[in-house]
């Protein structure tokens, strides 16, 4: 809990987002999403994304109050790659897509209470969200971000060329402008991402931040995800010498694994 000096009226404090914060969070939210029809998590499915990964979710109290809050999973993000819309990153919002073994933390909403706009304190859920990642040693935090900026330029330009012109500081864009001023990089736009974002004409930046800190996790020589068995009800006869008796084995071994064996005996 810190007075910021720049801001001595207000507490602020950072911390994981509780279920007993819900009521303060549900206000904050339906003032943030008025544009978008004030919708907000239900109770439920809060709680369930705390079951999930507590841990990925961070809130911002000021006055004792949750004012701006920042959600998470841990994905594989090889199994969605690129081209993936809300729905399929969080699993129908069921959060099952969340897998604590993945590589990616993938943000699927923050939002700050207009009322405190000004605070930064957009910047320091970023902050968090980033430092966060460093812990759990993953590769990059990535999300979907909303363009609502393009409403006024739709009839004037593509997507393409409305993110192109936010880039160069021509547009301001006030989610795309501040992702950008916190090192975010724009991997691609997606289409239908959010198709009830009638600001963003349904579209959407999926933006990356890469860890620099990031440590390859190592793997074992020649592991597999594949185990291959096999079983053989071994024939009782004499066999005519021990290499006959290896032969018969490297015959089953190369059936079982699909290639030729180099079986060696060593005496």
């Amino acid at each position: 809990m810190v007075v910021d000096k720049d801001f001595p009226d207000y507490i602020i404090q950072l911390r994981q987002l509780e279920l007993a914060d819900y009521e303060d969070l549900m206000g904050s939210m339906k003032k943030a999403y008025s544009s978008m029809g004030g919708g907000v998590w239900q109770k439920a499915t809060i709680n369930n994304l705390l079951q999930k990964f507590p841990e990925g979710q961070i809130c911002i109290l000021v006055n004792d109050k949750v004012v701006a809050c920042a959600l998470s999973l841990i994905v594989d993000y090889k199994k969605f790659g690129d081209k993936h819309t809300y729905e399929q990153i969080t699993g129908n919002y069921t959060f099952n897509t969340h897998f604590s073994k993945g590589d990616v933390l993938y943000g699927i909403d923050i939002f700050v209470d207009p009322e405190y706009q000004g605070l930064r304190l957009g910047r320091r859920l970023y902050d968090a969200r980033k430092q966060l990642c460093e812990n759990l040693n993953l590769r990059a935090i990535v999300a979907g971000g909303r363009i609502p900026g393009y409403n006024d330029y739709h009839e004037l330009m593509t997507p393409v060329e409305y993110i192109a012109k936010v880039k160069q500081k021509e547009i301001f864009d006030p989610i795309l402008t501040f992702q950008i001023s916190n090192d975010f990089h724009i991997r691609k736009i997606l289409d239908n991402y959010l198709p009830y974002d009638n600001e963003s004409k349904s579209y959407a930046t999926l933006i990356e931040w890469l860890n620099v800190y990031y440590e390859d996790k190592p793997q074992l020589i020649g592991r597999s995800s594949v185990v291959r068995i096999g079983v053989v009800q071994w024939q009782m006869r004499n066999t005519a010498s021990v290499d006959a008796m290896f032969d018969q084995i490297e015959f089953y071994v190369d059936a079982v694994s699909g290639y030729k064996s180099d079986f060696i005996l060593f005496p």
